[in-house]
């Protein structure tokens, strides 16, 4: 059996050939006319060729097929992409306006994130609460393509680490093969860089690291301590890959994760070189 469009397409991204990558994103988008991703992954390539006016045609078609299927946080998402590409496309600037007052009213209306469970009583009842750890932690931005409850689940199933301020989590120059999120506390990333120890970043609560480990295989090129108490949540390789297989767009959220981190790592290095 020959290979799907979508193998094709990862297979391409892999190597960098954007020609064949986007080919097989054309061949998809026939196939799955409704599917806002397609769209989403041509911008990013019509993007990284340098692109731009044909990058903002593509998110603007993903935006509105998310609004059109009720996802209005995923669209504005994408609107603030156009709007970094464009700070002045008027029709972004109008529907992000339009999509952050729906939002902010939903949310008055009811709680995000919440989990019920039981109290002795039968499941459903009127008696079962909300627990606060529900609450306060809220679905990692990697995980959005999935259905909420399967994103809960999964998130159920791993077990938060601990960790007391100034403990380190991940050392500078090991092997890794896991990302972390932030379940609450915050976090240093500091590097050795041209002779100096550089703090190259204070994480939250939801935020990423140790991705460029995992998706490059090099060492870890920073080590991450805990700034305060902090929990934080593993996804190793076998998850990861597990949620890949199903789930293709979260790949993508960690690679643009992995690309803003790099970005900001440039920035850092530059403005403490010229201090």
């Amino acid at each position: 059996m020959g290979k799907s469009h979508w193998e094709s397409y990862f297979e391409a991204v892999k190597n960098q050939n954007w020609d064949k990558a986007m080919n097989s994103l054309t061949s998809i988008s026939k196939q799955e006319t409704d599917n806002s991703q397609v769209h989403l992954k041509m911008g990013d390539i019509f993007q990284k060729t340098g692109a731009i006016d044909k990058a903002i045609t593509e998110y603007h078609q993903s935006a509105w097929l998310l609004m059109n299927n009720g996802f209005l946080q995923k669209a504005l998402a994408i609107f603030k992409i156009i709007l970094r590409l464009d700070p002045n496309n008027a029709e972004a600037i109008n529907k992000s306006k339009e999509l952050m007052m729906e939002l902010e009213s939903a949310r008055t209306k009811k709680p995000m994130f919440t989990e019920f469970v039981p109290t002795g009583k039968e499941e459903g009842s009127p008696q079962s609460v909300i627990t606060k750890e529900a609450i306060a932690f809220s679905i990692p931005e990697f995980l959005e393509s999935l259905p909420e409850d399967e994103a809960r689940d999964l998130i159920s199933t791993l077990k938060p680490q601990s960790f007391s301020s100034g403990q380190t989590i991940i050392e500078e120059g090991d092997s890794g093969d896991s990302i972390f999120v932030i379940k609450s506390g915050h976090v240093l990333v500091v590097a050795h860089i041209l002779g100096k120890e550089i703090e190259l970043a204070t994480l939250s609560e939801g935020d990423v690291f140790g991705e460029v480990a995992f998706l490059t295989g090099r060492p870890r090129t920073a080590s991450v301590i805990a700034a305060d108490n902090l929990e934080i949540i593993e996804f190793n390789r076998i998850i990861l890959e597990e949620i890949f297989a199903k789930y293709p767009d979260t790949l993508k959220k960690i690679e643009d994760f992995y690309h803003l981190h790099v970005r900001d790592t440039i920035e850092k290095v530059k403005s403490t070189i010229k201090k």
